[in-house]
Formats: C-alpha cells, sequence, structure tokens
C-alpha cells in the first residue's frame, strides 16, 4: 500500500470524490481520508509549509505503515515551456531555507533522490493518462514564490523544474523512516505571472480559504480580479491533472511490483 500526501484539499478533491473516499478523524486540523477499495491509497491533507508536511508524513508512516509516499499538489512554474495544469516529476526535492532576502551565493542547498521504480511508474502513468509534464528537480521553499522575477531565478541559478513548498519536508521525513517517496505536481502559475499576494497568506490549515476573504481583498486591490479568476481556472486545470494522473498510476505502480515479484530468484 502506497499513502499520498497533501497540502491543500483543492488538490486532492478531485481524488477523493471521483475515487469514492470518505474522511476519517486525523491529527491535529489534518483532513484523512480513506476509500472503500484497498487498491485506493489513503490520503492525508496536512496544511501549508514545510513543517506540516513533514508531520503529516510522519502521521502517514506511523498510521498506515505505506510501502511508499506519493506527494502531491500544485507547484509553481520555473521554467519558460511550463503551463498550468502541466505535471512536474521531481527526480530530486532540494532544500532551499530561508527567505529570498536570506538567499546568497554560493547557493546552499540540500537534495534528495527519488525512488527510481516511483519513477518509472510515474512517467508510465502520465504516458497512459495522456497529460503533458517535465520531468527534473523540484525546489522547495519556505513560502510561495509569487514574483516572476524570483521563479525565473530560482529556475536559472538554482536549477528548479518548478517550486512548491512540501516536497522536500515529505522526501526528508520518508527517507529518514526508509520509506521510498515520489513527488508529483501539477503548475499552476506560469512562470511569467505575477501572483497576488494573497495567495502567499493562506491559512496553515488544509482548508480552502472562503471566497469572502477574496472578495475583501479585491475591494482593496480591484486590479488583481483577472488574474485571480486566471489562477482559478488554472486551478481547476491543475486538480483534473493530478485527479486523472493518480489512477494511472496506481495501476502502473500495482504492475510494475508484479513484474519485479515475477522476475525476483
Amino acid at each position: 500500500m502506497i499513502a499520498i500526501v497533501a497540502a491543500l484539499q483543492r488538490e486532492t478533491s478531485g481524488i477523493t470524490r471521483s475515487l469514492g473516499y470518505r474522511a476519517i478523524e486525523g491529527p491535529e486540523d489534518f483532513a484523512v481520508y480513506t476509500a472503500a477499495s484497498n487498491q485506493n491509497p489513503p490520503i492525508i491533507v496536512s496544511g501549508s509549509g514545510p513543517e506540516r508536511a513533514s508531520k503529516g508524513t510522519a502521521w502517514a508512516i506511523d498510521k498506515f505503515d505505506p510501502e511508499a509516499i506519493v506527494s502531491v499538489g500544485f507547484c509553481g512554474a520555473s521554467q519558460e515551456p511550463q503551463r498550468s495544469g502541466d505535471l512536474v516529476i521531481a527526480t530530486a526535492a532540494t532544500n532551499l531555507a530561508g527567505s529570498p532576502f536570506e538567499w546568497a551565493m554560493p547557493i546552499a542547498t540540500d537534495s534528495i533522490d527519488a525512488n527510481r521504480s516511483l519513477l518509472l511508474a510515474a512517467r508510465a502513468a502520465v504516458e497512459i493518462a495522456g497529460i503533458d509534464y517535465h520531468i527534473g528537480p523540484m525546489v522547495t521553499i519556505s513560502s510561495l514564490a509569487t514574483a516572476s522575477g524570483t521563479k525565473r531565478w530560482l529556475g536559472d541559478v538554482v536549477g528548479a523544474t518548478a517550486i512548491d513548498t512540501r516536497s522536500h519536508a515529505i522526501a526528508s521525513t520518508a527517507t529518514e523512516r526508509n520509506v521510498p517517496w515520489i513527488s508529483v505536481s501539477a503548475v499552476l502559475d506560469d512562470m511569467n505571472v505575477n501572483v497576488p499576494k494573497i495567495i502567499d497568506r493562506v491559512d496553515a490549515g488544509p482548508k480552502q480559504r472562503r471566497v469572502d476573504i477574496y472578495i475583501k481583498h479585491l475591494l482593496r486591490y480591484p486590479k488583481d480580479y483577472q488574474t485571480l479568476r486566471r489562477l482559478k481556472f488554472a486551478s481547476d486545470l491543475a486538480k483534473t491533472s493530478i485527479t486523472n494522473f493518480m489512477p494511472a498510476f496506481i495501476k502502473a505502480y500495482s504492475d510494475l511490483k508484479v513484474i519485479n515479484s515475477s522476475s525476483a530468484p
């Protein structure tokens, strides 16, 4: 059995609805879902940021004793060809500590390689599902990169294929527990998009913010309307890609296990 760890409900709501999941009791204010079919893995939605991602992963391992951890969610593009809804398969998770004001040359990073078998299953899944994808290092930072210049710098200087706030924390915790991991993320914002600051002020918990919070923001910053509208559309594309990917990945992973077991001496 594998376990899925994500940050926000909106990232996994398509999976939980389409595959018959139900909510069960979890720790703190985490959201935890299990499915009637044993073939579908439990989903732990921890909330935003590396600390919560790490706690959610540790709890998932203690609770479900999974064979592997799959990190899913949204990410920001840091390369030109990427578009909203594209998937990014992380060959490694790289941590870039501190805030942009603290980053200096040479760049100090900590990188953890993803499991090769899980990478193979992920690549097979995107091919089967027909989803555009990119493969390379995912760089984890402490808070969302909202400025296009920051995203471009992370791609050009740090070598990020894309950026998020969870993958390295999940990878680090899983590696410490000797559990293989993979991170697959859907691009939310293109590299050249300057995201309104409200996106970086999402509540720590996993639930989506109320609509009235965005209305209050737009009353102060009406020029952000078109960008937030495009981000809502991009969020739907990203969620659809994750929803379509997961059943294909579950099957690819299961098939790979059968192949590996049959070829074992």
